[in-house]
């Protein structure tokens, strides 16, 4: 029987903890996990199960979010994670406490000389070449993403982006970690830049703070 894990918490946390899971302590933090087997399940509703418990754990103190599938073999395994990366985690927590993340995609198509003919030779160098401009980002997609950048400044701690798949498209995923107190400020300020973002379901959250937890 091995274990998954559901997040990392600050220690003494037993009060977070349901019939169903348990709290594995070391180095002042805690690891909130359940027994499961190895091969797990991939049925939605069960994913989707799981990312509930994160977020009920992540409303009730700062935790380093799991996301699904993260699975340990047994206790000892857990401590030693939990000791390695000690100073890691203490900091994330520190800095995830009273926050949430919210989410912007900008989505964008590249270009159809991207694609390489199949009729016609590729050579390694060009084959590269291609798929660096694949994963380039437009500079139209970049100068909204400053923008954005410079109308939400002062109204989040810490911000990344990336390149991800949403829905089947290319799209560019900016991530902010918000405090709650500045989350209103935060929503209001995105709806006055919404001629940026065409489109309000681009605009996700607020989450437990997936994107900034392998930081």
């Amino acid at each position: 029987m091995s274990l998954l894990l559901y997040g990392i918490v600050m220690g003494n946390a037993q009060w977070l903890v349901k019939p169903t899971m348990c709290l594995i302590n070391a180095a002042g933090l805690a690891a909130i996990v359940t027994k499961c087997e190895t091969d797990i399940s991939r049925e939605p509703a069960i994913v989707l199960a799981f990312g509930e418990q994160v977020m009920q754990i992540h409303q009730q103190t700062a935790v380093i979010p799991m996301r699904y599938g993260s699975i340990l073999k047994n206790d000892d395994e857990v401590k030693e994670l939990l000791h390695k990366h000690q100073d890691h985690y203490q900091a994330l927590l520190a800095e995830f406490n009273n926050c949430e993340e919210m989410g912007i995609r900008l989505s964008f198509e590249f270009m159809a000389d991207n694609a390489i003919p199949l009729q016609q030779p590729v050579t390694g160098h060009h084959y590269l070449l291609a798929r660096k401009r694949v994963y380039a980002i437009p500079e139209y997609i970049e100068q909204q993403a400053e923008i954005l950048n410079n109308a939400l400044t002062g109204l989040y701690r810490k911000r990344s982006a990336a390149i991800s798949v949403f829905n089947g498209q290319q799209t560019y995923l900016m991530s902010f970690l918000v405090p709650r107190n500045k989350l209103t400020a935060f929503r209001e300020r995105l709806l006055d830049s919404m001629d940026i973002i065409v489109d309000t379901n681009a605009i996700s959250g607020p989450w437990p703070p997936y994107n900034f937890a392998s930081e």
